[in-house]
């Protein structure tokens, strides 16, 4: 690195341990590609002993869907939250957009509620903390997306649901005991049940693309089982690069355009709580990653298996998946989940009309922003 380019004034022990940096993940992702040529030579190894993979071979190719005559849902909420002082508020929005293909083009859109989504308002006066707040306003949002994505999932002719995320609950990990965040969880796991229930009873596909995953599973599978089972040739330091890798960083070295992994069980036994409070539908949910485009990381997807083929429930997924995914070289996301951001996105400016409105209509006496808001100097 030539520290020229810096600016002038730039300290030299920062620039030191910027080097520092910057070489250390060079020579990491060195190791990365060096297990991944590796374990390529696995494509035709039978990996029926190795425990969490629902399939036999570690990589798998991918057909796209033709997109012949479907419809396919995709889902998405936005989401703005402040804290005041007396009280705190959450923004939420979400929509369902359904896209009609036919011939494998794009022949007409769906909104629901409608395009330009209503915001919905929460407000909160109960003394929680900010993590206890950041809780509630994950768990408002999830709601939100739930909502319309079971009511798309009641239409007739919904061929797949896809949810921008996880199909599991997130952000409720060490969940607190107050009395109004319990409610909500409840509320929350009665949401996601439904939804299971409505997709398998129509026989709709429920997927969810996690756009920037940060799992270690697919990893940490690898280390537990692989090497030993299979005797990878690879040198101690190699293989210790795996406790610093996720899964995508790693998978981008393995996966080529059109490939995926193994289906794998979301989590290992015993689960944790959130997926036990999810009773026989735990067990159904899967995860993979595929490759859709050259230019990007392999995207995490997770489905719900509702027959007794999981394999085959995957290839389904993928190839659906990868017929959505596959327009742009450098960002492999569903298109119709792009759409679905794009109409739930939210302004900084939408929180403060909200807020300054609330304030227009009280005393001068009664302040709302925090200290930290509002410093003179």
């Amino acid at each position: 690195m030539n520290s020229s380019a810096w600016p002038a004034g730039f300290p030299g022990d920062l620039e030191r341990a910027l080097d520092s940096m910057v070489e250390r993940i060079i020579d990491q992702e060195r190791r990365r590609k060096r297990i991944g040529e590796v374990l390529s030579g696995l494509g035709k190894v039978s990996l029926a002993g190795v425990e969490d993979l629902v399939e036999k071979s570690l990589v798998r190719e991918v057909k796209r869907d033709p997109l012949s005559d479907l419809k396919v849902c995709g889902v998405d909420g936005g989401l703005l939250d402040q804290q005041l002082h007396g009280l705190d508020l959450i923004l939420i929005r979400a929509v369902a957009v359904i896209f009609h293909y036919r011939r494998a083009l794009l022949n007409g859109a769906e909104y629901l509620p409608s395009e330009f989504p209503p915001l919905r308002m929460v407000d909160v006066a109960e003394p929680l903390d900010a993590w206890e707040f950041q809780l509630l306003a994950g768990m408002e949002r999830q709601l939100a997306e739930l909502e319309v994505a079971t009511e798309a999932a009641e239409r007739d002719g919904i061929g797949a649901i896809l949810l921008d995320g996880s199909i599991v609950p997130q952000y409720v990990e060490r969940f607190p005991r107050s009395p109004v965040l319990v409610e909500r969880y409840q509320k929350l796991i009665q949401a996601y049940t439904k939804l299971y229930q409505t997709c398998a009873r129509s026989g709709v596909l429920l997927c969810g693309a996690v756009k920037d995953s940060r799992g270690a599973r697919f990893v940490e599978i690898l280390k537990r089982e692989l090497r030993d089972k299979f005797g990878l040739s690879l040198e101690k330091e190699d293989f210790s690069v795996l406790d610093r890798s996720r899964d995508t960083v790693l998978l981008n070295h393995l996966l080529q355009v059109g490939q995926r992994t193994s289906a794998f069980t979301y989590a290992e036994k015993p689960a944790s709580y959130v997926l036990s409070d999810l009773g026989p539908w735990a067990p159904k949910i899967c995860a993979f990653y595929i490759k859709t485009v050259p230019f990007d990381r392999p995207l995490r997807v997770e489905f719900l298996d509702q027959g007794e083929d999981t394999a085959a429930t995957a290839d389904r997924v993928a190839s659906l998946i990868f017929a959505l995914s596959s327009h742009h070289d450098g960002f492999g996301l569903p298109s119709v989940i792009v759409e679905a951001d794009a109409c739930v996105r939210l302004a900084e400016e939408d929180l403060c009309l909200v807020r300054d409105s609330i304030s227009d209509r009280l005393e001068p006496s009664l302040f709302l922003e925090l200290r930290r808001e509002k410093k003179p100097f």
